[in-house]
């Protein structure tokens, strides 16, 4: 009797144990799953450059150092008339216009903060490749 109890407990507790890990996976899978916007920075560059990531003007003000890459998820399911802008006002004057849809644009800047190459990836899968 007092085992049947024990496990009973036990399967109570996996239960209520496993409903949050459950949810919280969820929440890591689609964040994961959200397109994704990489910004490669030429390690030839002498200085950090100060770039505006503009998505739907909900604007990121920060700077970029000589080597890095830094990736920006953005929305999931954008709504009508979606923008996203990519400047770099100080420095090149260059930037970059995405509309949706795209799962992955990867944006390369020279050692000059020039916008040199952008890539629009489409495919559901290129979201999921390194930031």
């Amino acid at each position: 009797m007092a085992a049947t109890r024990v496990r009973r407990l036990c399967g109570k507790l996996a239960i209520a144990a496993g409903v949050p890990a459950m949810l919280w996976l969820t929440l890591l899978v689609q964040a994961q799953l959200s397109p994704l916007v990489v910004l490669h920075y030429s390690s030839a560059a002498t200085a950090p450059i100060a770039y505006f990531f503009d998505e739907d003007s909900d604007i990121i003000k920060d700077v970029i150092h000589p080597g890095e890459r830094l990736g920006f998820r953005t929305t999931r399911w954008p709504r009508a008339g979606y923008h996203l802008d990519v400047s770099f006002p100080f420095s090149s004057r260059d930037g970059v216009e995405l509309a949706a849809p795209f799962s992955r644009v990867d944006i390369y800047l020279d050692a000059h903060a020039k916008v040199v190459r952008t890539t629009v990836d489409t495919g559901f899968w290129a979201r999921i490749g390194p930031d």
